[in-house]
């Protein structure tokens, strides 16, 4: 992969972070593992980034879209395992 496409996959992984984060409503900014998530994408650690949502979301109830943005950016980072787990909880399992 040459440097363009790398640069061009980090930024769909960022946009699929930032979709599953702008389902949160905007008090979650105030806690930790939020601003984690924040410190994590300014420095594209986008793995630390997407475990710092799924952080949250144990410990937050969030909206099905959530978990579909979620399980989009780990797809792109080939989690698959990890995509697999969120979709499903997308659909409740």
């Amino acid at each position: 992969m040459n440097r363009d496409e790398l640069l061009a996959l980090w930024a769909v992984i960022k946009s699929h972070l930032q979709k599953a984060r702008a389902t949160l409503p905007m008090t979650a900014s105030n806690d930790r593992t939020i601003r984690e998530y924040q410190d994590f994408i300014e420095h594209n650690e986008l793995e630390l980034a997407c475990e710092a949502l799924e952080e949250f979301a144990n410990e937050h109830p969030v909206r099905p879209d959530f978990w579909v943005s979620l399980g989009d950016a780990a797809e792109a980072m080939t989690m698959h395992d990890r995509a697999k787990l969120y979709r499903a909880r997308s659909v409740g399992k």
